[in-house]
Parts: C-alpha cells; sequence; structure tokens
C-alpha cells in the first residue's frame, strides 16, 4: 500500500496545463484517504468540467494507478468547491 507522501509526491507530478505547476503545488489537493486497495483522493479545480481540468485528473488517476501495481481502485473526488490560487490577493 502506498504511503501519503507517495501519493502526494506522485500528484506533484501532475502539471496543470493551464498554469503549469503541478496539482499539489497549487493546493488543490484537499484530502487523501488510503486503505489496501484503494486509494482516494479529495481535490478542487478552478472551473469543473475545463477540459484543462479534466486533463489534469485524468494524468492524477494515471499517477495513483502506477501506485498500485497489483490493482486497485482510485477514486477521484471533485469538491463543490472552487479552487483559488494561493497567490491571490498577494500584493
Amino acid at each position: 500500500m502506498p504511503t501519503e507522501a507517495e501519493i502526494q509526491a506522485a500528484l506533484g507530478t501532475v502539471i496543470h496545463p493551464t498554469y503549469g505547476m503541478s496539482l499539489a503545488a497549487l493546493q488543490m489537493v484537499r484530502a487523501i484517504r488510503l486503505s489496501p486497495d484503494c486509494i482516494e483522493v479529495d481535490l478542487v479545480m478552478n472551473c469543473p468540467g475545463c477540459p484543462a481540468g479534466e486533463a489534469a485528473l485524468a494524468q492524477a488517476r494515471r499517477a495513483l494507478q502506477a501506485l498500485l501495481p497489483g490493482g486497485g481502485q482510485v477514486i477521484m473526488q471533485l469538491l463543490p468547491e472552487v479552487w483559488h490560487s494561493p497567490w491571490e490577493g498577494l500584493a
């Protein structure tokens, strides 16, 4: 079973096409839950349903599935919250 650190590292390789930064760096990952045969991740996106966000989700799913070599389930839960950049409001 992968660790939370391994999952964070895998999500750190997933680059959001719009921002050129990883989902982890953009602070889009809200929660990670693990069981022996399942990785469940709660995420927020800047624009749910946006093609760039959908591409990032597909990349994330592939990266996490690679952590379950014997098979297992990856559940990506999009939260109803809309993501706002960590640098918003900084001046």
